[in-house]
Formats: C-alpha cells, structure tokens, sequence
C-alpha cells in the first residue's frame, strides 16, 4: 500500500474541475463542519489539506493525516501551521480517546480492512464521539471505481460496519442521479470501453475538452456553491438514486 501514489488520484489545489466536482466538495466538508463545531477533530486522509482550512474555522483543533508524504507538504504549504502527520488509517498514531470527531472523506475505499480501521477510529473517539465517512455510491448507474481503490461499501453494507464497531449511524444520499442526457451516454460508453483516465489531472483535461474552461479546487472556504440538501435513506437496501453516500455515527 505505501508504494502507490495516491497523489495522482487526489484532488489538488489549482486542479480544473467540473462544477458538479466542486459542489460534491463543498457539501462533503460542509457536513463535516457541522459535525466539528468546537471539537477536536482528526481527519484520515486529508489528502492535499482542501478542507483543512474550513474545519479550523469551526473546530477547536483539527489534525490532518495522510499516507502519501507528498500530499502532506502540500497540506503544510497551502495551510501553513496545521497539525499533520503521515498515518495508516489502520494503525492510528494517537491515544485513546483523544478526538471527538474522525473524518475518511473520500478516502475509505483505498483502506484494505475497513474493520482494522474502524476499530482504529472507535479507539481514537471519546464516548459519544462521532465519525463521518463519504464515498461514491457503486450502485448508481456507470459507476467508475477509482484506481488503487479495494471496495466501496453500500447502504447496508455500510450501516453493519458502522454497527458492528459501536455506532448508532445514519445513511445519507447525495447528487441525485438524474434522467440521462447527451453527456451522460457518452459517459457509459466510456466506461463500459474502460476509456474514463486513471488521474486526476488526465480526468481534468478531459473534462476541459468536453466543458470548457472550468472552475479551479481550492480552499473548500472559498467554494461558495449550491447543492440539493443530502437525503437520508432507508438502510435495508441498496439504492441507485444517489451518486454519492454519506454515513455519520454516534460512539454507543
């Protein structure tokens, strides 16, 4: 695991991006930082540190972490004075109970056992702590998994992991999947051929040429979009609906 790159498969500061992109960024931390509001925050694979701005301004302390070095110096160069240390989500480097909130936001598909890392995160949480996790739904319509990525967890799947370690968790949809259009059949063609690039960066040009000139990522604080309100969802079943999934729980 720590020989791949996982920066070619993040999104960067400066990277072009599609307005859907950038509004699935704003909502993810913007859910992340009600949960934050005046409390010790860790968040495992913060990647380049896009959200990590926007937490400070609501936590009381937040600690960013990441696998890839690379990703952490551009954390530190961009949010200068966080906290950040290189960690495997499956071997926390923290004491019992030392944060009141975890965050995996986009990251928990790439972990090889989710149940090593949720022990990890029920470790790390005080009582009553809560973590939040967001990922895409690979029940919604051409789905495209991402490279080095291991599993992606639906709803049910979901809500037993998350009750198996200890949370009362709720499931939550995203970006309603919408009647296909022009762009959307060119989209299953592609990635039923496997044509969809393998980074961000070849995504993002490809986009270019299909959008125009696009928004650039950047501060999640500087994000000012608009986005449906997320959707929580019943949890005995699977749900093709959403493009995303997001799943917050409570520490019993």
């Amino acid at each position: 695991m720590h020989a791949r790159d996982f920066s070619i498969v993040t999104e960067t500061w400066g990277l072009g991006a599609s307005r859907e992109q950038v509004a699935m960024a704003a909502c993810r931390y913007q859910m992340a930082g009600k949960l934050a509001a005046g409390k010790r925050v860790l968040e495992i694979g913060c990647g380049a540190g896009l959200g990590i701005e926007y937490l400070k301004t609501r936590a009381q302390r937040v600690v960013g972490g990441d696998l890839t070095m690379e990703l952490l110096r551009q954390t530190s160069t961009h949010v200068p004075g966080v906290d950040i240390a290189q960690m495997d989500a499956q071997s926390l480097p923290f004491r019992e109970a030392s944060f009141d909130v975890v965050l995996m936001l986009e990251m928990m598909y790439y972990i090889p056992d989710l149940d090593r890392a949720f022990a990890e995160c029920r470790r790390v949480l005080r009582q009553g702590g809560q973590l939040m996790v967001c990922l895409p739904n690979r029940d919604r319509p051409d789905f495209n998994p991402s490279p080095f990525s291991i599993g992606y967890p639906n709803v049910p799947e979901l809500m037993k992991l998350f009750d198996r370690h200890g949370f009362e968790a709720k499931v939550f949809g995203g970006f309603r999947v919408e009647e296909a259009r022009a762009f959307d059949r060119l989209r299953h063609v592609a990635v039923r051929l496997r044509l969809i690039p393998r980074s961000m960066r070849m995504k993002a040009f490809v986009k270019r040429l299909l959008y125009g000139p696009l928004p650039t990522l950047t501060s999640i604080d500087a994000l000012q979009v608009a986005y449906a309100a997320v959707t929580e969802l019943a949890t005995d079943r699977p749900t093709r609906s959403f493009k995303n999934l997001y799943a917050t729980g409570r520490l019993r």
